[in-house]
């Protein structure tokens, strides 16, 4: 299990610093966004919530990525996410260390969008939130100190380096950045 961890740790550092630096060559893509239909959203009743926040644990709905209206689902269709989230302030690609293609960052204010290519479609990998205002569904945000995250969560998470991963099923997880007792960033992630 601690090799499983330490293996975990070193894969999420792999996905940071390749979605910062790339794993080949970086390129300019196109940043104009195609306005197709939205991402289906995980849908929640106001009760499942209720009782998910009572118990502190995490819920779907916790790993579906909302953003003024716009619903991102890890895994799901890249291009249609992109287009609910509207023309991102800057676009790059690099050779993908996931499959053939081009792994791809869209930049926001205030987040980060990262896709991996499956079977000639773009998927959304990460959705990492780096600056205070964008709250996930229990209301954490950059900034909150540590004990809002287990208020929140529970204490049901896996230490991961500097972050706190909750992990949900087939291979999605979110994970909170702690550092100086308080959330830094917080990351969306699908594990490949």
């Amino acid at each position: 299990m601690k090799k499983i961890m330490m293996i975990l740790a070193a894969i999420l550092t792999l996905t940071t610093a390749v979605a910062l630096t790339g794993c080949g060559s970086d390129k300019s893509a196109d940043s104009k966004a195609d306005k197709s239909d939205s991402t289906a959203a995980a849908v929640q009743t106001e009760a499942q919530t209720e009782a998910a926040a009572a118990s502190g644990s995490l819920t779907a709905g916790d790993l579906v990525f909302t953003y003024n209206g716009a619903s991102v689902e890890l895994n799901s269709d890249a291009d249609a996410a992109v287009a609910s989230l509207g023309e991102a302030n800057d676009v790059s690609s690099q050779l993908s260390c996931h499959g053939e293609g081009e792994d791809k960052t869209y930049t926001y204010n205030g987040f980060v969008l990262n896709t991996y290519p499956l079977d000639g479609q773009d998927r959304v990998l990460e959705v990492v939130i780096n600056t205070a205002g964008i709250p996930t569904s229990k209301g954490v945000q950059v900034g909150d100190p540590v004990s809002a995250v287990t208020a929140a969560y529970g204490d049901n998470y896996k230490s991961i380096g500097m972050y706190y991963a909750y992990e949900g099923d087939d291979g999605k997880s979110l994970q909170f950045f702690i550092q100086n007792d308080a959330v830094q960033e917080i990351s969306y992630y699908y594990d490949v």
